[in-house]
Parts: C-alpha cells; sequence; structure tokens
C-alpha cells in the first residue's frame, strides 16, 4: 500500500513539474492615447508567450493574462487589483504610460508582486521601489543625453514645454535636476489635448533661446513641431525620446525636418558599427518584428526586453532558489533590443546613457548624428 502510495505521489509531482505555470499578468494600453504602443506591445508578449510555451522552458508553462488600460490610470488601478486579487499572478508586465504606472505603484508594492512596467518616467524607479522595475530607459537618461549633445555643440540657452501629464512634468522635473551647464530661460506647460501650442512657444521664443525642448509623446509633438515652424524656421528643436517613432515623421510631415532627439538603437539600427553588442539582436529582433514596429510604435519593444527580463530572473529564481524580485535585481551585462541591463538593488531599470543615441530628421527619415 506505501508502495503504492509512493508512486501516486511521483506520478503527481512529475505531472505538477510538467505543467507549472509561470502567472504573468499584463496591464497594457490596447485602447486610448497610447494604443499606438499598447496594441502592438499585446502581440509581442502573446508571441514570446507562445514561443516560450512550445519549446516548454524551465519545464513550465506560462499562463498570460492581459487587461486594456484604456490609456487611464484609474482603469489601470482597478484591472492591477484584480490581478493581484483575483487572477493571482507571479508578476506584472506594464503599463505603457507613465501615469498609469506611478498609480499602480502603491497596490504592487503593498501585494509584493514584481512588477515590469514599460514607461520612461524616471519617477517610477526613482526613489528604487522593491516591486517596480521598468524596461525603457529613464527620463533623466534621455535628458543626460540631450545635455551631452547641447554642451558639445554650445548650446545652452533652451525653452521649454512639457505636457502637463506624468510624463511632461518627469521630463521637466529631471531637466531641473540634471541642468548643471544650461540655462532654462523658461517653461511652459500644455494639455496634450490642447489644438495648438503657439501660445506657449511664442513666449519662449520672445527670449530668444538658442534650442526649444519638447517634452511630451504622440499627436502633441507634431503639433509642436508644426506651431514651431510656423513661427521661426531657424531655432533648434529637440523633441524627447517619446518622439524617436515612426509616428512623429508621419504626423509632422515637413514641420519634423532637423528636429534632434535622443532615441533607442533600434530606430537606425542599420546605422550602427557592427562592434555594437547590441547590434545582432536588432537585426534579429527587426527580422521578427520590423513591420509590426514600422506600422506601429518603436516604444512597444519595451514589452520585447520586459518580458525577457522576467523569463531571465525566472530561471535565475529557479537556479538559485531566490525569491523573484531578488533575481531581477541580480541580472547583470543583459543584451536586449532597448540596451545592456545591469540592474541592482539600487537600480531598477539598469540603463544608462550608452544605451541610447542622438537622431536627427533628415529628409523625411531618421539619420544617427551620435
Amino acid at each position: 500500500m506505501k508502495k503504492l502510495i509512493l508512486i501516486l505521489l511521483m506520478v503527481i509531482f512529475s505531472i505538477t513539474s510538467v505543467f507549472a505555470k509561470i502567472k504573468i499578468g499584463a496591464l497594457l494600453a490596447i485602447s486610448g492615447p497610447a494604443s499606438h504602443i499598447g496594441k502592438p506591445a499585446e502581440i509581442i508578449i502573446k508571441t514570446l508567450t507562445e514561443n516560450f510555451n512550445k519549446k516548454n522552458n524551465l519545464n513550465e508553462q506560462i499562463e498570460l493574462v492581459i487587461y486594456d488600460t484604456k490609456s487611464q490610470p484609474k482603469i489601470a488601478i482597478q484591472f492591477a487589483k484584480k490581478l493581484i486579487n483575483k487572477d493571482k499572478v507571479d508578476v506584472i508586465i506594464g503599463p505603457n504610460t507613465t501615469g498609469s504606472a506611478l498609480a499602480i505603484i502603491p497596490f504592487v508594492q503593498k501585494a509584493k508582486i514584481p512588477t515590469m512596467t514599460l514607461v520612461g518616467g524616471t519617477s517610477v524607479v526613482e526613489p528604487v521601489k522593491k516591486y517596480v522595475f521598468k524596461s525603457p530607459q529613464k527620463t533623466s537618461t534621455a535628458i543626460k543625453k540631450i545635455k551631452e549633445y547641447l554642451l558639445k555643440h554650445n548650446i545652452t540657452r533652451i525653452g521649454v514645454i512639457a505636457d502637463s501629464g506624468g510624463f511632461g512634468q518627469d521630463g521637466i522635473k529631471s531637466l531641473k535636476k540634471n541642468a548643471n551647464g544650461l540655462e532654462i530661460i523658461g517653461i511652459e506647460k500644455f494639455h496634450k489635448s490642447d489644438a495648438n501650442m503657439t501660445s506657449q512657444l511664442a513666449k519662449l521664443l520672445k527670449k530668444k533661446p538658442q534650442a526649444i525642448l519638447a517634452w511630451t509623446v504622440g499627436s502633441a509633438g507634431a503639433k509642436i513641431a508644426k506651431n514651431l515652424r510656423q513661427l521661426d524656421k531657424e531655432v533648434l528643436l529637440i523633441q524627447s525620446h517619446g518622439l524617436a517613432d515612426y509616428y512623429y515623421i508621419k504626423l509632422a510631415g515637413n514641420f519634423a525636418e532637423n528636429s534632434i532627439l535622443p532615441a533607442t538603437k533600434f530606430i537606425v539600427a542599420s546605422q550602427l558599427p557592427d562592434s555594437d553588442p547590441q547590434k545582432k539582436i536588432l537585426i534579429d529582433f527587426n527580422n521578427q518584428f520590423g513591420k509590426l514596429i514600422e506600422n506601429s510604435s518603436v516604444h512597444s519593444v519595451y514589452a520585447y526586453d520586459g518580458f525577457n527580463l522576467i523569463i531571465e530572473a525566472f530561471k535565475k529564481s529557479k537556479e538559485k532558489n531566490i525569491p523573484l524580485v531578488d533575481a531581477l535585481e541580480s541580472i547583470k551585462n543583459y543584451v536586449g533590443v532597448t540596451g545592456v541591463y545591469n540592474l541592482s538593488n539600487k537600480d531598477h531599470c539598469g540603463l544608462d546613457e550608452s544605451s541610447m543615441v542622438i537622431i536627427k530628421v533628415k529628409d523625411g527619415k531618421f539619420i544617427l548624428i551620435v
């Protein structure tokens, strides 16, 4: 009888082991203003999940639960609670917008659910929150890259225009903190839904800046480009890394010409030297998802890195028998599409300025400058 029970236990253990679940929740802006990022991110995460389950990696299967935040922080909170309390997920990927990511932080922190956000805002991970990570570069990293370029070209007087949302205000905060060597001659705010930003730009231009730094995402950046060029055709326009995307040129057209932007390397992958450590993975990613990205948003690549960082952490967690959050903090020299990640308990992003380049819009295309 004991032998039979032992055999049954071994069979049960074997079945449990083979079909063990990694439960991943995703909060994505599948609809709403950020859907150009959320929709392709959903496709990428679903594809990676299917590939993982086919290969039966780690002798486990992923169960994926996705909710549409509709690009709204309140809805993100609602579904974050559902993922935590009802779905009992092991980890969360998303949201896609800084405002939504900031909104869910208290809930994932309290529940101790590791969360890989897909947003640019620095304040999501600074100061460090034990269970909150991000796969895109921090806003402060993009600001430092811009400052480096400006000072190199003796451009010190800048006017700033930023949206009133989480991303825009995070940009102002990071700029003030890292403005050493720059003179900010004025800061103007706007709502992303505003029809135009002519009055704010006119105020800045009266103060004779050498450059206008715009900090926003989506169609608002195209409006700024158009309004600025209608007022002044010469002053340098610098857009945020949130505008380093194909849709910017599509929306702004000729008004985007000569804009300068900090960007991920993906957008100019073919222009990188062969010695760049990311070039191979960038080409491989482009072969798999290039068309999807070209027709949507470069920023959906963050979902690819976010998902793979989580899987890498699951591997380390299993190998070393450590909590998933500690495994995430132990990831070093991980080459992703967005950059080479070096995470720690003091840095939940793990990317520095070397993960970014400066690009310029020339003849309707992005070209690599630095």
